[in-house]
């Protein structure tokens, strides 16, 4: 999926068509995730004094880590894999390695040889 987003963001500064629906969807999805943010604040489980500011800055790594991943052909340090995670737990007020485990946990599951099973075609 991160390939296809850059490809939409590279091309959407020369078609204006595109470029309104890159747009919308970047709108919604860092909407989605200070609401998100937001709620956890409220709840006592984040503590961030701008939710917006925050959204952005994770989403700039996850966009960098989308990049890093178009170009890079070897095997990324985990600290390099966990930085997405590291960035929200430090920006969240949450302990180091709360989501980084999760994240990894849920990496493993997605490799797992029967992962896409649900989503396979049957003869």
């Amino acid at each position: 999926m991160s390939r296809l987003w850059l490809n939409a963001r590279y091309l959407s500064r020369h078609r204006p068509a595109l470029r309104e629906q890159v747009l919308k969807q970047e709108e919604l999805w860092r909407g989605r995730l200070v609401e998100v943010i937001g709620a956890g604040v409220e709840e006592g489980v984040f503590t961030t004094a701008d939710p917006l500011i925050t959204a952005i800055q994770i989403l700039v790594v996850m966009d960098g880590l989308a990049a890093h991943a178009n170009t890079d052909r070897g095997e990324r340090p985990a600290a390099v894999n966990d930085l997405a995670a590291t960035t929200a737990e430090r920006e969240l007020g949450l302990p180091r390695g709360t989501l980084a485990e999760r994240a990894r946990a849920m990496t493993l599951d997605a490799m797992a040889p029967d992962a896409m099973a649900p989503y396979t075609a049957t003869a």
